[in-house]
């Protein structure tokens, strides 16, 4: 019997999620030594797999995580997955590599033997009328930045700000919350990247913010560029989110969708604004012609 949650491929199988187990001495469990990415389909084939598979080996080699499987590995453990994943429509997937069991100890253990898991769910599903009215994004009282230990581009499983910053901004009736850079701008939402239109200006944090390059960001700020718009790459303040004609974020599984409130205050006209509208319809005709030519590769995050 399927499980309504989805499946997993784990140790050489696909079982229902509610199945899947790691022990608790793997590393990941204990402290959050892992790294992700979370990857959706469009006509049940992953969408630009080959891009995310090079962010989740940059995040691996800036913590010293071995990845021993060659990306022909890893794509086909996660064709595995989706092919059997025991639901109908499209798929959210989420590659989990951890440095595998250690023991209690923080000392890395010596061999590592990395442990591979990949989740499949049923991709959430975009709703028309939250689209077409767009979100209300929360500016947490925290002020909650992911800097730490950990590179702010690395996509580990070290999410705890990003947890609590969403969990604050969910309390007071935001759809998204952002985090704060290492500068105190706003560099990103809490799985979104941020952008502000200012005119045919589109405005975007950057690394230097400490955000975590997304692929469907780099995409977005190429569909930008080709319909004349220019993109501007700098950190966002409190001044700027106020005064912007247009917020929107992008994620893979959010695509891309208009913020009409700021911690309910009106953005521009309150409704989605033109800019944001015709980089939705750019994005969905590029998945369409991506998507039809099957690419793994297309945007170049990641070298």
């Amino acid at each position: 019997m399927p499980d309504a949650l989805g499946v997993a491929w784990i140790e050489g199988h696909v079982v229902p999620i509610g199945e899947a187990r790691v022990p608790v001495t793997d590393r990941g469990f204990l402290f959050a030594d892992s790294v992700f990415d979370t990857i959706r389909t469009y006509r049940s084939r992953p969408f630009l797999l080959g891009d995310h598979l090079d962010r989740l080996r940059s995040s691996a080699l800036a913590i010293d995580l071995a990845v021993p499987w060659s990306d022909s590995d890893l794509a086909g453990r996660i064709l595995q997955t989706v092919e059997q994943r025991g639901f109908p429509g499209e798929a959210a997937v989420r590659v989990i590599v951890t440095r595998g069991d250690g023991g209690f100890g923080l000392a890395v253990p010596e061999p590592t033997v990395p442990r591979l898991v990949v989740l499949c769910r049923p991709a959430p599903l975009g709703s028309p009328a939250r689209r077409a009215a767009g979100i209300n994004l929360a500016r947490p009282a925290e002020g909650r930045s992911k800097a730490g230990s950990v590179p702010s581009h690395v996509k580990s499983g070290a999410y705890l700000a990003n947890v609590l910053a969403l969990h604050e901004g969910r309390a007071t009736g935001g759809f998204e919350a952002l985090l704060t850079g290492e500068d105190g701008s706003w560099s990103e939402a809490t799985t979104s990247n941020l952008f502000a239109v200012f005119g045919s200006r589109v405005i975007t944090p950057g690394p230097d913010a400490g955000i975590l390059p997304g692929i469907t960001r780099a995409l977005v700020m190429a569909l930008c560029r080709s319909r004349g718009l220019r993109v501007e790459i700098r950190s966002l303040w409190d001044t700027d989110l106020e005064a912007a004609d247009e917020l929107f974020i992008t994620s893979s599984l959010k695509e891309v969708m208009a913020a009409v409130t700021l911690d309910h205050a009106l953005v521009g006209a309150g409704v989605p604004g033109p800019v944001t509208r015709a980089l939705q319809a750019a994005f969905d005709q590029a998945v369409e012609d991506i998507a039809a030519r099957d690419a793994t590769r297309l945007v170049q995050v990641f070298p």
